[in-house]
Order: C-alpha cells, then sequence, then structure tokens
C-alpha cells in the first residue's frame, strides 16, 4: 500500500476501492500509518468528497476497527439516539431513561464537548461517583437490568474513530459529511442497537448552519443504516438558541435530571421538553413499539407523568455508581453561585445572533473545553434567560453567569454581547422541529 498514492488519487476526486479504504484504515489503526498521512488523506476528502460506496467502506472499516456488541440478550428492542452536537443540549439525561421506561433498551456511546458544543460525558462527571467507562460485558448488563446506560467509547469499540475525529478537530475537517457519516454510524452500528434516531442541528450552534447541508448529511446516515438493516430516523431541530436554560455541565445536568420528575414535564424549559418527547416518540415508531406519532407521544408522557421514567433514571445512576441526592431539589450537585449579569443593551424584540458564541462564552468561564486536554470547571454556567422574539427592556437580565472566578466575566460578557442583536420591530419565535426523514 503507497499511501501517497492513495492520498493523491482522493486529491484528484478519483474513487477508492473498498479494498483500498480498508487496506488504509487498518494500516493507521495498527500505527502503520503515520498522523501526517492520515491528516492529509482527511484534508482530501474534505475538498473533493467521497461516494455512496466509499461512505459506506470508510464506515464498515471504521466499524471492524475494533469490537462489535451484541445488544440481541438485552431483553426488549433496542435503540439509541444520537446528536450532532450543540449548546445546552442535555436531551440525553432525560430521553435514556423515558426511552427505558416505555420498553425500549438504550446502550447509549457518548462523548465529550469541545469548543463550543457541550458534551454528555462531561454533564455525567458532574455527578459524585459516576463511572464514565465500564467493561463491555457489565455495560450490557446494566442496560439489560435497567433499561439503559451511557458510557464513554472504550478503546475497543471503533479506535479507528476515536484516533481519526481527533484529528479531524485540528485539522479543520470536522464539518465533512462522508466523514461525520462514518464517524456517527461505526460507532452507533458497534454498539449494536437496531433502531437509530438522529437529532441533526441546524443552526449558528451547530456544525450544519443550513438545512440544505443538514439534509445532505441525513442522506448519507440514513444509506448507510439500511445497507446494515438498522432503522433509521432523523429530526432536523433548530440550535439557533440554547436549549433550555441551563449551559453548563452540573447546571444542565440538575435542569435535566430534576425535569424528569413527575410534574417536570409540565414544569421544565418548553423547547427542551418538547424536543426530548419528540426524540424519544420517534424511537419507540421507528422501532414498531408505537404505531405512529401520537401514540408514542402518548406513552412517552404517560411514563414522564406517572413516575416512572422518574425511578428509571435513578436505578440507570445509580447502577452506574452515581450518588444523587433524590430527596433533595438540587439533587446534591454542586453548582457555581450567581457572579454576574449580562443584560439587555436597549429595548427592544431578542434574536439570538451566533449561539456559538454563548458556547463560548461558557469557555471563557473555563465550563467547556477549546482544546482536548484543556480542565473544565463542571461548577461553571450560564443561565439563558430570554428566548428569540422575546420583548425585553434595556437593562433586563438575559443570562446570569455562574463561576467562582470574577476575573472570568468580563470576557464572558464579551462574547455574550457578540451573540445578541435587539431589534427594534418583532421578531418571530424560532421553529424547534425544523423537518423528518426516515
Amino acid at each position: 500500500m503507497d499511501v501517497r498514492e492513495i492520498i493523491e488519487a482522493k486529491q484528484h476526486g478519483r474513487e477508492l476501492s473498498a479494498d483500498v479504504i480498508a487496506d488504509l484504515i487498518a494500516g493507521f489503526t495498527a500505527a502503520q500509518v503515520p498522523d501526517y498521512q492520515m491528516a492529509a488523506f482527511l484534508m482530501a476528502v474534505w475538498f473533493t468528497g467521497m461516494t455512496a460506496a466509499e461512505t459506506a467502506a470508510l464506515t464498515d472499516s471504521m466499524l471492524r476497527s475494533g469490537a462489535r456488541l451484541d445488544a440481541s440478550a438485552l431483553g426488549g428492542p433496542t435503540a439509541d439516539k444520537h446528536s450532532t452536537g450543540g449548546v445546552g443540549d442535555k436531551v440525553s439525561l432525560l430521553l435514556a431513561p423515558l426511552a427505558a421506561a416505555c420498553g425500549l433498551r438504550v446502550p447509549m456511546l457518548s462523548g465529550r464537548g469541545l469548543g463550543h458544543t457541550g458534551g454528555t460525558l462531561d454533564k455525567l462527571e458532574a455527578i459524585p461517583g459516576y463511572r464514565l467507562h465500564l467493561p463491555n460485558d457489565e455495560f450490557l448488563a446494566v442496560v439489560r437490568d435497567t433499561g439503559c446506560a451511557i458510557v464513554g467509547q472504550s478503546g475497543d469499540i471503533a479506535p479507528a474513530d476515536g484516533r481519526i475525529y481527533a484529528l479531524r478537530d485540528v485539522t479543520g475537517t470536522v464539518d465533512c459529511v462522508p466523514l461525520i457519516t462514518a464517524s456517527i454510524m461505526s460507532k452507533k452500528l458497534a454498539a449494536g442497537p437496531q433502531t437509530i434516531v438522529i437529532d441533526l442541528k441546524c443552526g449558528s450552534g451547530a456544525f450544519m448552519t443550513d438545512l440544505a447541508r443538514a439534509r445532505e448529511l441525513a442522506a448519507a446516515l440514513l444509506a448507510v443504516g439500511r445497507a446494515y438493516d438498522r432503522r433509521l430516523a432523523v429530526v432536523f431541530s433548530d440550535m439557533s438558541q440554547p436549549l433550555g436554560v441551563a449551559v453548563g455541565h452540573a447546571t444542565e445536568t440538575l435542569e435535566a435530571m430534576a425535569g424528569l420528575r413527575p410534574g417536570g414535564r409540565r414544569t421544565g424549559p418548553a423547547d427542551l421538553v418538547r424536543l426530548t418527547e419528540e426524540l424519544t416518540a420517534a424511537m419507540l415508531q421507528t422501532a414498531g413499539v408505537e404505531p405512529d406519532r401520537d401514540a408514542a407521544l402518548a406513552r412517552v408522557r404517560a411514563v414522564w407523568d406517572e413516575g416512572t421514567a422518574w425511578q428509571s433514571l435513578q436505578a440507570w445512576v445509580s447502577a452506574q455508581g452515581g450518588r444523587l441526592a433524590w430527596d433533595r431539589d438540587d439533587l446534591g450537585l454542586r453548582i457555581a453561585p450567581v457572579a454576574g449579569e449580562f443584560t439587555a443593551p436597549a429595548a427592544g424584540w431578542l434574536e439570538v445572533c451566533d449561539c456559538r458564541a454563548v458556547g463560548l462564552a461558557l469557555a471563557a468561564l473555563k465550563g467547556a473545553r477549546l482544546r482536548v486536554e484543556d480542565a473544565i470547571d463542571h461548577e461553571a454556567g450560564i443561565d439563558w434567560l430570554a428566548r428569540t422574539g422575546d420583548r425585553v427592556e434595556t437593562g433586563q437580565p438575559l443570562a446570569r453567569l455562574r463561576t467562582q472566578n470574577r476575573a472570568l466575566l468580563a470576557a464572558a460578557a464579551d462574547r455574550l454581547a457578540a451573540a445578541v442583536r435587539i431589534h427594534h420591530e418583532p421578531v418571530p419565535a424560532r421553529e424547534l422541529i425544523l423537518a423528518r426523514m426516515s
């Protein structure tokens, strides 16, 4: 295998055979292909793209680079959800126990956040004692016994994806449809669920900023799912403003988990509740558990209101070693106090122009990573208080900043100032669900 010839072929837009792609990925996984050559290959793909056959071959090679879990003995229909990432996205923490309470088995592999996006693992890391990594057999046992489990990607699950993603992040090749497709699907296929629902974010806080590009990614994901006889559905959701109120790890974990209490469906942030309901219902309908969306939504709302999902949450978190004070409003989580506010500079109607900047404001408070090796403050956070289209007055608080280091407030406030615009005429509210594909 001459890696230079492979790179040059892709630079000129030539289609690579499945065997060539398999040899390249196997060589990289075995450390026979150096990082700099793989980085050059990724950049060539970013510029010239891949055919559907190449994308399928890349997915298959990354999938075969490690172990595949057998989810057939979990005692129920298996399903998972993947989000392409955004700001304030804590849906997985509600969705997994909700789906479990509805009878699904949810083996979920999740990741960390980087830059402006949040990661589910970072949120779970805010829970004392929670074990992010489990041996594969124990991971499956927790899913079988409690209905769901959320862990980090282990070294033997699609290891090629872990190494390639690290290179994509530092080479500016994250927003590439074939590379995103292979990354998502290799992990999800390795975990074994028969049903996969994709929450494909679109907007200023997402990697896909326009719907047309998001549809292209969805079509690629669905094609790979069909090739592996999986049931897939895609929900396109708006990420032009933070989801819910909380932005930050401990504070998002609290907002999500406290919202699963009986009655929480009616008191939680409306956008968070609706998206969680829609995605969980899509899992039930796609898996064939319920015949249509209305029946699926009714089932989700019933287990939420009756407290069954709240019980599933406690069983899952406890099984993974998490220690929460379930009888306390704050669940015993440590959250930084409010240290400052960001207020409206003028009266008018709010438009969030750059949701990405809100995520970077959290990073300025040391609550998110700009580099993989960055340490984060799980207690830092931002409470986002207004929605696009809201009427605001001069000096009205738009966000509360949570940190124990007041020296960080100015940089975070500057980011937020760049994130919003106040219009003198009414601004329409944003649609949360933009489209669906299945």
